[in-house]
């Protein structure tokens, strides 16, 4: 009887010891940056290689916008980040008339994505970068819907307008197509506005053309923005950690 007590009591200060020391579970966190007035949230995945935080939403132009001030500002040679380059000034309206202030920024290359991303870890003291393909797929959930070819009346949409998937991440598929990494270089997934319903999520794997530029009238072509590819975005992922 007195052994069986033991083992009781042996039992349970285990399921106590191990109940105490896993670690919590991974949250969603808000980001704000610094010297802008706003912030996104990002939502934790997990995978093989542990876990990561995603953004629920693409980037919007609130966020972007930023950047894009940051950039073309004279102050930029005096801000502290000075190895940062960027976009300059596009020559028409990127966000093709589709509407700017909650729409997902659109019309940037991968360089510019990946500046963007530079800029952002400055200013939030965090890892930003465009997910690798991995990434995207393991965030791409069941459930959710879309702006696509059928509903979207040929423009884009607003963030957070349709309902997310079972992560809570909005317009994984759909709305822009987004840059992910992969072994072969920059592509955009996940389809857009201008997308069948069909062709979809990983489906639509699009690697950047000549023909997403046709229009631009400099020589030579900018390095920093597609003329003729309104349907590309940006998501992010960090690992969470802040900078030492």
């Amino acid at each position: 009887m007195i052994v069986c007590m033991k083992r009781v009591v042996g039992i349970v200060a285990y399921m106590l010891f191990v109940g105490c020391s896993s670690e919590p579970e991974p949250k969603r966190f808000i980001q704000q940056v610094e010297g802008v007035n706003f912030s996104f949230e990002m939502t934790p995945v997990s995978d093989s290689n542990g876990t990561f935080w995603i953004s629920r939403t693409e980037v919007p132009w609130d966020l972007y916008d930023f950047f894009l001030q940051f950039i073309n500002s004279p102050d930029n040679l005096y801000a502290g980040v000075d190895a940062i380059t960027g976009p300059t000034p596009a020559y028409a309206s990127v966000d093709r008339g589709f509407g700017r202030s909650g729409y997902p920024a659109i019309s940037m290359s991968a360089q510019a994505a990946d500046s963007f991303c530079t800029w952002l870890s400055s200013r939030t003291g965090r890892t930003y970068s465009i997910p690798t393909i991995e990434q995207w797929k393991n965030a791409n959930s069941l459930g959710g819907t879309s702006w696509n070819k059928t509903n979207s009346t040929r423009t884009t949409h607003p963030i957070a307008t349709t309902e997310p998937n079972t992560f809570g991440i909005y317009d994984m598929r759909g709305n822009v197509g987004e840059w992910v990494i992969t072994e072969d270089g920059p592509r955009v997934i996940g389809g857009s506005f201008r997308t069948t319903p069909k062709k979809l999520g990983a489906l639509s794997l699009l690697e950047a053309e000549p023909g997403w530029n046709v229009t631009d009238p400099q020589l030579p072509r900018s390095p920093w923005w597609f003329a003729d590819a309104d349907y590309v975005g940006i998501r992010l992922v960090t690992n969470g950690d802040l900078n030492e």
